[in-house]
């Protein structure tokens, strides 16, 4: 079985669960990471678990069983400090099978950890997995680094800290050790790769117990939290995050944060406050606190220092109270002239020369949260200021201002008889250009659009993993082979994929062997002669990435490429076509920034190329 497709059970997208990683939540049982959203499904019903494992092929399985299999303390204490992934545990794994090595050692060799990290664990192993506190001193800094209250209420004790190969590594007395989510949290708030050791509960109380307000040490004393709905936002905007969600559950407040398009969870708000914390979030958002049966959408424009941010907010209600999401956009930065974009001198005087077509259809593809609205906006403004050509767009939510654009929103009602109707008003505007977005989910629509493009450039984005993905979704639309070959300009496919902070990059190399089982060919491998991994400073918020860059693939169909597509659109000779006709993948890019030392092979694997 080359690929097992299947649907992320938290944002439905389909993906390939084989080319997929792992994710770290549990050593010995980890579950598939959702290329999209970014999420594993071990919170997932156990009826979606059930049903993945019992379809899934043999090569899953057996990872699987590996990992469950392999209950020694090392590779579970390198996972909880986010010192290796679980995929590269499962490459270790395999290479200690073939190889009769130790795990360890098998490690170093593949280039996952340096010898002096490895030393390191392993000592902590031998005499620090069970840990005695009647004899230490320790710094009470390091407690209210963290929190005495939530020391307390976890049973905790931040033991030492101490630099290692320019990481900061945090020694955690536990009452249970087992307790991923609370390493999770002291690793966000401490910015340190947490080592769990295992203590006994009274003595880490005994402990703390000076150093806890009176409220913290009753039994039933409701949890402190500094966190409301005005020091969230400042939060999320300080950090740069594109997205805040505040997601009720039955017995705390979840709190998440997209940071470069990845997910963090940060520290959760007490239940008690819940109530305060959504009428106040709303308030700030002008959603009606006093609507809570149905959801609700605002729109707000803030500001925080200069800088002048929207904010869409919606409201949606659930079991346990209403969920509060806030896209955050920095108006400033968000419409991007082409030199910002991402794209080299080249691929701007060559998308350039495309734009200026006067009829037919560019489709701007990536799968989920991956930038295609950014792109489509640049285009807009691209557009607007370098012809005089009627430009209209049909959104169905105006993320920004275009000048020079007249811009539609077709609102939350994208019902195929709204959607239709806009698509008559704009047949008597008859614009130079038309713009489309989120308009390929009805299938009517698209042979619209298909229409329209023969009077009229059209520009559309689409949800794809790749250019020919988006050929084969248009194909399954109903629309004719021969229409999309003789209307079809170009598509446009791009990923967003994160850059190592240059503040901590550090070099190295890895074998043919070891690249090769992280997913490159053997010619691949030989053009690969060193990786590079961040490895985690205060610039970076110890993550070893900062920031992201757009990688794209231009897809023009040359004459023989329309003739392969008009005659078979799942010809295996359409990727071998568009090579010749000049397409450089996704994949050719992003090993290409792996050589350039720009991000790194994880960046690599995830993005499923």
């Amino acid at each position: 079985m080359d690929e097992y497709v299947v649907h992320c059970w938290n944002c439905l997208g389909e993906y390939d669960a084989l080319s997929a990683v792992w994710c770290s939540c549990n050593p010995t049982h980890p579950t598939k990471v959702c290329p999209f959203c970014l999420q594993c499904f071990c919170s997932a019903p156990k009826d979606y678990k059930d049903k993945f494992f019992k379809s899934a092929p043999q090569e899953i399985i057996s990872d699987f069983e590996m990992f469950s299999q392999s209950r020694g303390p090392l590779g579970e204490a390198l996972l909880r400090a986010k010192a290796i992934t679980s995929d590269q545990l499962l490459h270790a794994l395999k290479y200690q099978k073939t190889t009769g090595i130790k795990l360890g050692e098998s490690l170093v060799e593949l280039g996952y950890i340096d010898a002096d990290t490895l030393s390191y664990f392993l000592s902590h192993q031998k005499s620090v997995m069970q840990l005695s506190l009647k004899d230490l001193t320790i710094d009470p800094m390091l407690i209210t680094s963290i929190g005495s209250d939530y020391c307390y209420e976890k049973a905790i004790l931040p033991v030492s800290k101490e630099l290692l190969s320019q990481k900061e590594i945090l020694t955690l007395a536990m009452a249970q050790p087992s307790d991923g989510e609370t390493i999770d949290f002291v690793q966000n708030i401490s910015g340190c790769q947490v080592v769990p050791v295992q203590s006994k509960k009274e003595e880490i109380l005994a402990f703390l117990t000076p150093f806890v307000s009176t409220r913290a040490s009753l039994p039933d004393a409701p949890k402190e939290t500094p966190q409301h709905g005005l020091a969230l936002l400042k939060k999320a905007l300080a950090r740069q995050a594109s997205d805040l969600y505040i997601e009720p559950t039955e017995f705390d407040i979840v709190v998440h944060m997209r940071i470069d398009g990845i997910l963090y969870k940060t520290s959760p708000v007490a239940k008690e406050l819940q109530e305060e914390l959504i009428v106040e979030l709303k308030n700030l958002v002008k959603l009606d606190p006093s609507v809570t049966d149905r959801p609700q959408e605002s729109r707000n424009v803030m500001k925080s220092g200069e800088i002048r941010y929207d904010v869409i907010a919606h409201s949606l209600p659930t079991r346990f109270g209403e969920n509060i999401s806030l896209k955050i956009i920095n108006k400033a930065t968000f419409l991007k002239p082409f030199d910002q974009l991402g794209l080299s001198q080249d691929e701007q005087l060559f998308l350039r020369s495309v734009l200026s077509a006067g009829s037919g259809m560019i489709i701007v593809s990536s799968p989920l949260l991956q930038g295609t609205t950014t792109t489509v906006y640049s285009v807009m403004g691209e557009l607007a200021t370098q012809s005089q050509r009627k430009i209209v767009s049909l959104e169905t939510q105006n993320i920004c201002t275009v000048p020079g654009v007249t811009q539609v929103s077709l609102g939350s009602d994208r019902s195929e008889e709204s959607a239709m109707t806009a698509i008559k008003a704009l047949a008597t505007i008859q614009p130079d250009v038309a713009v489309f977005a989120d308009a390929l989910e009805l299938d009517s629509l698209a042979r619209e659009i298909v229409k329209f493009s023969h009077n009229m450039l059209c520009i559309v984005d689409m949800e794809a993993r790749n250019s020919f993905e988006v050929l084969e979704k248009l194909a399954s639309m109903g629309i004719s082979p021969q229409d999309i070959s003789a209307q079809l300009v170009m598509v446009i496919n791009q990923r967003l994929i994160r850059t190592i902070c240059p503040d901590c990059r550090q070099h190295g190399s890895l074998s043919e062997r070891a690249l090769f089982l992280m997913g490159l060919t053997p010619n691949e491998a030989k053009t690969v002669q060193r990786v590079s991994q961040g490895q985690g400073c205060p610039g970076c918020s110890q993550l070893g990435y900062k920031g992201r860059m757009p990688v794209f693939e231009f897809l023009v169909p040359s004459p023989e490429f329309r003739k392969l597509f008009s005659k078979n659109p799942k010809d295996k000779n359409l990727e071998k076509e568009a090579a010749r006709g000049g397409m450089v993948s996704l994949r050719q890019k992003v090993l290409s920034a792996v050589r350039d030392g720009l991000t790194t092979l994880e960046e690599f694997q995830k993005g499923n190329f």
